[in-house]
Parts: structure tokens; sequence; C-alpha cells
């Protein structure tokens, strides 16, 4: 095997002498490559010295696989592949990723073409891989075309939650695939599970975790995007991310994201078999990414922030701002019209929204939700060929005055949009053309994906290849708000990096047969995500507090209990949505927001760059509560949060700060503190003046 090597600033991908080698200053992996199949050799955090490793022991490994494969599908891959090679060259993953090398190990095999893609990032301890099923020409399986009839989901039918992580402690071994292997060397290592539900409209408890210690005895299948082992000997840790939807979302017959048997770790479930693979022509199985971490146990969740910067770098435009939407009041496309829109932009230039998204109704055909009888929502190319077209009788003049009243507003302007679902996406060109082409014509900086129903592997790919499409045609310049309120979409670690996430709809009106919309609850999903996502990629609504509060008569969590204000400020570590009519707030309430919306875009952008992570006690509407926005070792941002607490003086567990005095500038809300001393187990004490209070700081260690 003659030498390949490839390398970008500190990354390489070598290949040579029967083995690979990928990484960087920091980590490094390898595998033997004279088999069947690549076998598992090593994992290093170069920073520590400490090997991962072992690939001498049998007790743990799988049955069946007599070599420590390091993938397995048992529909695509068997015998010695006929030749191998590797090409590499870096990659920024259409604009949005940090640069990187790209390197991709090619194995031909009878019937198909493997290609295992490596991601490794300069400087950052995070290796990623995938497996791509190329099918060669001629070799589809029509004898078995009654299998191939293109998935649909059944109007109505859902998918139900799955069994929480570690339920099952004696499972049989994973027979048909699993795409990457872990066979863990220390003895001792404990291990947390992290779990999403998406769906929001149907849940609101949105993050599950599970705990244990490996123990060889056991086997189990986890359920969860997130594994973390840890090693409390030596103070290390790795975390295993599945990328990929979430339990509700599962294709190709997935039933776990890892199986563990003993200290060996397994993430399973390719999503697809060999009649979706030759009847797609390519696929890409889900993803495998390994990040290291090591010293205090909080560092983990700085190097899974890494993880997420690595695959979507931190962009001003995109990445801070303020949004609103007129469909929380609950008019559906009613009030839609280019008189409403100008009225709605003149308030949102005097509030300081610098994103006013038009939702569904300003496009010729009519969906499902519309206050108009007959839409649909899916199949909208066959239901109007001009079913994208702007509607000509609420727009008789089009979007250009829209566009151009924004523009001198200084607001830009967003679409609601929902590509064509039926027969797994087939359209997506189309729907990349007219993305592409409302863009060019009227300016648009972001389309809320929505509608979206994921049936088969095949239907992720081509979403995925639309959203890449228009990024590239567009050099990036538009981002997408990817709704995972219902039906089955890509959760938060499937492929969802490309833009922000519209966490939830939420109403002070009845959403059936009650309001759901309260302050807390939205901290509550926020805080308890940022532990696991960027909250610069999260959209957190707030509402218009004043409407609706009969349906909330006399409950002390209640909206207008909270106030305009602190409503809004639960919601300053992620991207605020004003879910609401901006016309028909009341004077009072558009004066409040004028006045704090200003003094939070002075320091928005700093403030989510940071690593933002929760602080205090878990939001129940009683708690004292808050986030860190970690800038360096010294310097960041607060923001302190009491619910509906007695206590006037809370003792906050900070992050990585310990036996210092931090000077403190208030920025927004109570913020009347000038200092605070951090005692050795990094608590500080915090002052609020009553009830719904906040305060948000910036800070420097003295």
């Amino acid at each position: 095997m003659e030498k390949t090597s490839y390398s970008f600033q500190d990354c390489y991908a070598v290949l040579e002498n029967g083995s690979l080698r990928i990484g960087n200053a920091v980590v490094e992996r390898s595998w033997r490559m004279e088999g069947e199949l690549p076998a598992v050799c090593s994992l290093k955090n170069k920073k520590t010295g400490k090997e991962w490793l072992d690939c001498g022991k049998d007790a743990d490994w799988l049955c069946a696989r007599k070599e420590k494969d390091a993938f397995f599908h048992e529909a695509f891959l068997s015998g010695k592949p006929r030749s191998l090679r590797m090409e590499a060259g870096s990659d920024d993953d259409c604009g949005i990723g940090r640069e990187h090398l790209k390197a991709a190990v090619v194995l031909e095999y009878a019937d198909c073409q493997l290609r295992w893609i490596h991601r490794i990032y300069p400087q950052t301890a995070v290796l990623r891989s995938c497996l791509q099923v190329v099918w060669k020409d001629g070799l589809g399986m029509k004898e078995q075309e009654e299998q191939c009839a293109l998935t649909e989901e059944k109007p109505g039918e859902k998918r139900e939650m799955l069994p929480a992580a570690g339920t099952q402690f004696y499972a049989p071994e994973p027979q048909g695939d699993y795409q990457d292997a872990f066979p863990l060397a220390p003895l001792h290592c404990k291990w947390k599970s992290v779990s999403f539900v998406d769906r929001t409209d149907d849940y609101d408890n949105l993050v599950h975790t599970d705990h244990g210690i490996f123990n060889r005895r056991e086997s189990r299948y986890i359920n969860g995007n997130l594994l973390f082992a840890e090693d409390p000997l030596d103070k290390e840790g790795l975390i295993f991310i599945k990328e990929g939807p979430t339990p509700l979302a599962y294709q190709g017959k997935v039933k776990a994201d890892f199986y563990v048997k003993g200290n060996s770790v397994f993430p399973v479930g390719w999503g697809f078999d060999r009649t979706e693979c030759s009847r797609a022509g390519a696929l890409t199985a889900y993803g495998s990414s390994v990040v290291f971490w090591d010293g205090e146990r909080g560092n983990a969740s700085l190097a899974l922030q890494d993880y997420h910067m690595a695959l979507h770098s931190f962009s001003e435009q995109k990445d801070a701002f303020v949004m609103s939407n007129t469909w929380g009041d609950q008019s559906c496309d009613g009030r839609l019209s280019e008189q409403f829109l100008l009225e709605e932009l003149e308030q949102a230039g005097r509030l300081g929204i610098t994103l006013y998204q038009i939702d569904d109704g300003w496009q010729n055909g009519t969906s499902a939700n519309s206050v108009n009888p007959g839409g649909v929502w899916n199949g909208y190319y066959a239901a109007n060929a001009d079913f994208w077209e702007v509607n000509p009788l609420r727009f008789p003049n089009g979007l250009e005055p829209v566009a151009a009243f924004a523009k001198s507003k200084g607001v830009r302007l967003g679409l609601w949009f929902s590509p064509d679902s039926s027969h797994e996406f087939a359209n997506w060109k189309k729907d990349s053309e007219t993305l592409i082409g409302l863009h060019r014509r009227y300016g648009i900086a972001a389309f809320k994906m929505d509608g979206v129903k994921l049936t088969s592997k095949v239907s992720e790919e081509n979403l995925t290849k639309l959203i890449q499409q228009v990024l590239t045609e567009t050099d990036g310049k538009v981002f997408f708000n990817m709704d995972v309120t219902a039906e089955t979409r890509s959760g938060y670690y499937g492929r969802i990096h490309y833009g922000s996430l519209f966490v939830e709809n939420r109403f002070t009106g009845n959403f059936g047969k009650w309001p759901n919309y309260y302050p807390h609850r939205t901290l509550r999903n926020l805080w308890m995500l940022s532990e696991y996502m960027p909250a610069s990629r999260l959209q957190m609504e707030f509402l218009n507090v004043a409407r609706n509060q009969e349906l909330y008569e006399g409950d002390p969590l209640a909206p207008a209990v909270c106030g305009m204000e602190y409503s809004f400020a639960v919601t300053m570590c992620a991207n605020p949505l004003a879910w609401m009519e901006l016309t028909g707030l009341n004077e009072a309430e558009a004066k409040v927001l004028e006045r704090i919306l200003p003094q939070y875009r002075q320091v928005q952008s700093d403030l989510l760059s940071g690593y933002v992570l929760p602080i205090g006690e878990e939001p129940d509407g009683t708690a004292w509560t808050g986030f860190q926005s970690v800038k360096t070792e010294d310097k960041g941002y607060l923001l302190l949060i009491r619910e509906n607490s007695s206590e006037e003086t809370y003792r906050c567990q900070l992050r990585g700060l310990a036996d210092c005095r931090l000077e403190l500038e208030g920025i927004l809300g109570a913020a009347g503190q000038r200092s605070v001393q951090v005692d050795g187990e990094g608590q500080a004490a915090f002052t609020l003046p009553g009830a719904f209070c906040y305060a948000l700081y910036r800070y420097q260690v003295a």
C-alpha cells in the first residue's frame, strides 16, 4: 500500500503500511486496513497522552464479529474490497462550518462503493465520521420493486415515544449494522446518556438523561444522541455523538443510537437498507463523532460547545437577531395584506426588531393552516402549479413595496416556506430554485422551513440537498429556521446545523382546549437545551402578555403576572422571537420593548458568541436560575433570573470561576451590584428585589 497523506493546518490523514491515521495537534485515531473491513486500533488524547482503546480484549466484543471491525452492514459489506484509496481536501460545509480537513477513504466492493468520510478540525478535540454508500450502475434490485414503493407516512400516523435509555440490561447484540466502534480501555468509567424530544406541539419535556457505570455483565441499547464516558481516576472523558434525529424520527427501522456491551460502545443504525440504497443511488448513514475533554467535569460542556462551533461558525447576521412573527396571536393568515405588513414593519422599526418573518399566507397557494378552506400540507405543486408565487389578492403590487419599506426601516425580511415532502422531497430542486429566486428578488434573509415530513433516509438526503443548494447559490447570505414542532423531522442533532431551530409554538389563546404559553416553561426548555445545544441556534418566544388574561385568571405564573420585560428577558440568551402581531401591543408594552431592545442589541452578538450555559436551579416558576456566557477565562456575561421565589438573595454556582472577585457592569434589569466575591467552590451571592425579576451583567475577574 503506497503512502497517501493529506494535511490542512495541523490536521492530517495518512494511509500507509496497512494503517490509517487521522488527527491534529491534540487528538488522533487509527485503524488497521488489511482485512475485509478497517479494524479499530487507537483513540488517543495527545494533550494528556491517554489511550482510550484496548483492542486486544475479546470479552466485550460482538460475538458475531471475529475482527474488531470499525463498522459493519450485513447488506453491503462482504468480502475484501477490490481496491482502496484516499482522497481529501479542505472544506467548510457550504460556508457554515469552520474550515477543516475532509478525508474520504474509498473502498470498492462488487456492487457498491463505500466512502468512509472523516472531518478533522484544526486545534479542536473533535473527530467526525460518516459512511456513504454509492450504488453501482445496473445493480438496482428490480426483482424487489414491490418493496421499493415510495415510503409515505399515513395521514395522522404518529411515532410513539420509545423507552427511555438504559431500560434493557441484557440486550441481544446488533445483527444488521453499526457505524463505529469504541472498545474502551479504562475499567472504571461512568456513563451518562442524553436523549432529546422534538414534536414540541405535543411534548414539553425535551431533554432526558440516564446514567450508570460500564459493567462487563451488562449490555444495553441506548436511545439518545449523546453518550458521555468519564474516567474518574484520570478526570478525562469522551462524548460519543450519534448525528441523527430524535427517537421520534428514526428512519430505516433504527431502534436505538448506541449499543453498549461491557466496556465497548457501538453507535448503531445506519438508517437505510439495501433496497432503499439501490433505489436512491447513494445514501449517507447517520454520522458518528467523538469529542475529548479533560479536567473538571464542566469542561465536558465546553468541549461539546466546541463541537457545535466547529459545525456552525458563529455569524452575527445569522446567529444574533430579534425576530418577529405574527402567528403567535392566532390570526393565522387572516390579516395578511400589504397594508397590514407595512403597519407591522413601522412598529418593528420603532421597537428595534431586526428581522421580520412573514408566515404562511404570503403565497398564492392555500395551506392546511389557512383560515380559507381547501388547503394542503403536502403535494403543493400538484395542488397548484403557481403555489409559491406571491398571492395577487393580498399583495396586488407583489412583495416589492413590503421589501422596500422593510429596508428603509432597517429590518430584514424572512419568509415561511414548506418544502414539498411528497415522494421523498422529489421536488427539492424546484423548491431550491423557488427560495433562491425569492432571495434574489426580495432580499429574503431567512426561511422558516415548516411542514417537513421525513419518511425515509432518501427524504432526509433530499431535504439536505435543497438546503445546501440554496446556501451555495446565495453565497451563504440566507439562513434557515428549522421548525421542530411537529411531524417527523431532524431534531437537534440531525443535520440541522445549517440554521437555527424554531423550537416551539406557544399561545396565550387556546391551543386545543387551553393556553400553553408560560414564560417559565419557555425558560425551562431553553435552560435544559442550552447544556447540550448552542443557545445562539435556538429561537425562543415571548408573546403579547396582555392578551387573553381571562384564560389565566388566578394563575400566579400567568404571562401577564410575569410582565412583558421579564417575558422578553428569559429569551435573551437565545435569539428572541416576538411571537405576536406587533401592532396589537398596547402602548405601555410597546414602550417597554422600545426601551430594552436597543440596549440588548448592543451586547447580543458578544453575549451569544460565548459559551452560553445554564446556571442556578432548573426553572419551575419558583426558582433562582439563569445563564452564564463564558467569553474567556476571566470575562463574560451573567443573566440572573428570580422567578416567583420568596428568596431575595441566592448563592449561585458559576462555571469556571473560583476564589476571585468579579467586577460587574449592569446592562439590563435590576443590575445593581457592582462586584461580587466568588468562593473556593465557585459560588457567589446575588440579590434581586422581587419576584419575576432579572439582571444582565457583564463580568470581569478583578
